[in-house]
């Protein structure tokens, strides 16, 4: 069986072009002209023609591909922001490499060397829990091009998309008072990581802003059991709550079928509010009203500053950051006032 890879020349003498047009055509010039790229295109279908990524990394010094990592793949908002990262980076001609650290710092660190080891150009990250502040410095010393997202760590060491959730609390919280509420909880993860701060910062400032009361803070694993079993303690608080915000939309459908099965109905015994605006949002019963964040739209943003950075890698660090919208549906539609 002959296993020999078919060449740039070869596509060339079988579409009657230049080498140098079908080395255009595979770099996706816009200096192609329509036809002679959609027929330069079909004979490379037909000759089962694959790019020389290796020759390629040798003469631009550049491998195209770039690292993404993610704590997990239990929350779908991961799903749809790598759909916004790949967009980018296919425009880019770059490969998407994708790693999960689940949350632990050493298995971070282990991705980040093979990453290396793999010659990415540069990383999207969302540092897991008690990553060292120093890390970005220290990638940027490997010559890693470095955008976070999400999360962060140091002083605004890199690049940063995310979006602004004090915000989107203050928006939710602001509905719920509307509609009557003054006693409203928080549900959290209880990892230790800056998105979690800035959300506890928004619930307080949001909260005094608009004169309501803390009902308390209740804590849960991000899992569907661990979400579910916390509707128990969030009906055991002190505070008796009429209102949950939660820290996102898996939490809060969670904690919906825990309420529905201790005999509290969520939207009608209890107001109950997620962040991220997932499609899952729409698929809960009831449907979770939700903070829409455009995860995507991140993925987009995080992708185009590293882009950017890869182009210009002195440039000043710049913050991109998406505005939230709340979408009401009916885990919120009952009214105190």
């Amino acid at each position: 069986m002959d296993h020999r890879k078919v060449t740039l020349l070869e596509v060339a003498r079988a579409a009657g072009v230049s080498r140098a047009t079908v080395s255009l055509v595979v770099r996706k010039s816009p200096l192609v002209a329509e036809d002679t790229r959609k027929k330069v295109e079909r004979v490379m279908a037909e000759l089962d023609y694959v790019r020389d990524l290796g020759a390629a990394r040798l003469r631009s010094n550049s491998s195209h591909t770039i690292g993404v990592i993610v704590p997990n793949l239990v929350n779908s908002f991961f799903t749809e922001f790598l759909a916004g990262v790949e967009q980018v980076m296919e425009e880019e001609d770059r490969v998407v490499l994708l790693a999960n650290s689940q949350d632990d710092t050493a298995r971070q660190n282990a991705i980040l060397q093979r990453f290396r080891g793999h010659g990415v150009d540069g990383v999207i990250m969302c540092p897991a829990e008690e990553t060292d502040p120093d890390l970005p410095e220290r990638l940027q010393k490997w010559g890693l091009a470095v955008v976070q997202s999400l999360r962060e760590v140091g002083d605004s060491a890199t690049d940063y998309a995310g979006a602004d959730y004090a915000g989107g609390i203050l928006l939710a919280i602001q509905h719920l008072v509307s509609q009557g509420h003054q006693r409203i909880a928080f549900l959290s993860v209880p990892a230790r990581t800056s998105a979690r701060e800035e959300r506890l910062d928004g619930v307080a400032s949001a909260l005094a802003l608009c004169g309501a009361e803390n009902a308390g803070i209740v804590e849960a694993e991000l899992s569907w059991q661990g979400s579910e079993q916390s509707a128990a303690e969030v009906l055991a608080l002190p505070g008796k709550p009429t209102a949950v915000l939660c820290f996102n939309d898996i939490l809060a459908a969670g904690l919906m079928l825990g309420l529905r099965r201790a005999g509290c109905e969520p939207g009608r015994d209890i107001a109950v509010i997620g962040l991220d605006g997932l499609p899952l949002a729409e698929l809960t019963y009831p449907p979770l009203t939700s903070v829409a964040v455009d995860p995507a739209g991140i993925g987009t943003m995080a992708a185009r500053l590293l882009a950017r950075r890869l182009i210009l890698p002195d440039a000043a660090v710049e913050r991109s950051i998406v505005a939230p919208r709340l979408i009401v549906r009916e885990s919120s539609g009952f009214n105190l006032a």
